[in-house]
């Protein structure tokens, strides 16, 4: 009975000699992981973010292209060079024509 009255008489002084420091540190842990605006959550937004600016890029150069297929294909006739877009990007053939697509 003795033995642990001593030990909570330690971790009562411990704890109020340091009371500030073990204050801080819960308070630290807390913000780091369990809280609403977490580190933790800050860091995995951010990787989001770059990832869906990433997607917006492609998706802005998709647009682009497909932009300048539109106008050649309101301003001109078949030419040598929207024959060219449409054989190599979207796989057209004349009739009675076969394509092989080469990979690189």
């Amino acid at each position: 009975l003795k033995i642990n009255k001593l030990k909570t008489k330690k971790i009562f002084l411990f704890v109020s000699k340091n009371i500030f420091k073990l204050l801080f540190f819960f308070l630290f842990i807390w913000l780091i992981f369990f809280d609403e605006n977490a580190l933790i959550r800050h860091v995995k937004l951010s990787k989001e973010i770059k990832t869906q600016e990433k997607e917006i890029e492609r998706f802005r150069e998709i647009i682009r292209k497909d932009s300048t297929l539109i106008s050649i294909l309101n301003t001109d006739t078949l030419n040598a060079n929207l024959e060219k877009i449409l054989r190599e990007e979207y796989l057209l053939s004349k009739p009675n024509e076969i394509i092989y697509k080469i990979e690189k």
